[in-house]
């Protein structure tokens, strides 16, 4: 088969992040090369989306390997590259345009989760600081259209007004984008890897992260320098653990809040929950990646170890979903 492995090489074309943060689109490249070797694929390496579609014109590849996590800088922009794939034709993998595109934008994924009754934190997005309401308790302020823990650390965790507006302030100047507020559950943090195989939905045995003894609640979160910034603090501090030590309730309960929320918004593909579980048990919804990182030593990677699936066979399973999808 003519198989391409498309990601995206616009890191130069995103000056508002830091060093530790650019390691993730380092990251996607190191996982498009080896998705190449083991498939005999073609890298393709996507920066602006014209000289893209070019290419892949020119080349007709038979599938795509999708790992574009936006175009020329533009995290929102990464249903742009699946939806020009989808016009051309070419079976890919990973989620659909719409999806992806929904979920790149978190207050709006929170609106359609709420709407269909599936728990998620209250939470608003704003864009300046008079829109920011008088709010009581913990909150925590994030971008609302960046992924791979990007503008999320201690800082973020706020009480009061006056350091919510503060962080919103911060959020909205370095990242150009509406900051989420969202109410934080302080509480045990679960995550759920699923995919699209050739008999239906895999649901893979869901990780947990294991915070370390001692922890104020703000630092209970994994924000950028947990997944990016090996040997730091906060990396030290927040270990996968896949599986998860949870009961067969528990672990059923994870399994049908994501599945609900993955037919809810149309995903498939493969994709990854994070869920809070608070006090009483209950299990909440905090993001949802479509396309996440299938890097070495991911949660994803560890989830499919933990199911004894071989990484080749997983390739082969999206590729036969993807060739199917064209068909049906």
């Amino acid at each position: 088969m003519k198989i391409v492995v498309a990601f995206n090489d616009d890191v130069a074309l995103k000056p508002h992040l830091n060093e530790f943060e650019r390691a993730g689109d380092a990251e996607v490249a190191d996982t498009a090369q080896e998705i190449a070797q083991i498939t005999g694929g073609t890298l393709m390496p996507v920066r602006e989306v014209a000289p893209a579609l070019e290419q892949l014109r020119r080349d007709r590849p038979e599938v795509v390997f999708n790992l574009c996590e936006g175009v020329a800088g533009r995290p929102a922009w990464e249903m742009n590259f699946a939806l020009a794939l989808e016009m051309l034709a070419i079976p890919f993998t990973g989620c659909d345009p719409i999806a992806t595109g929904i979920c790149g934008d978190k207050a709006l994924t929170k609106k359609l989760l709420t709407s269909a009754g599936v728990r998620t934190p209250r939470g608003i997005a704003v864009t300046s600081t008079r829109d920011v309401p008088a709010l009581e308790g913990r909150w925590i302020v994030k971008p609302s259209r960046e992924d791979a823990g990007i503008g999320i650390e201690p800082a973020a965790v706020c009480n009061g007004r006056e350091q919510i507006a503060k962080r919103v302030a911060h959020v909205v100047a370095t990242y150009n984008q509406p900051a989420l507020i969202e109410e934080f559950i302080d509480g045990r943090e679960i995550n759920q890897a699923l995919y699209e195989g050739r008999d239906g939905l895999v649901v893979l045995p869901p990780g947990e992260i294991v915070f370390a003894p001692g922890l104020s609640p703000q630092e209970r979160v994994v924000g950028w320098k947990a997944k990016w910034a090996p040997g730091s603090s906060e990396d030290r501090a927040t270990v996968n653990r896949t599986p998860g030590v949870m009961d067969d309730t528990t672990r059923g309960d994870v399994a049908d809040i994501c599945a609900q929320a993955a037919s809810v918004l149309s995903l498939r593909g493969y994709c990854r929950f994070d869920l809070r579980q608070g006090p009483a048990g209950e299990l909440w919804i905090i993001d949802i990646n479509p396309n996440p990182d299938i890097g070495h030593d991911t949660g994803f990677r560890k989830a499919l170890t933990a199911a004894g699936v071989e990484f080749a066979d997983f390739l082969n399973e999206l590729m036969i979903s993807a060739l199917s999808r064209r068909n049906r």
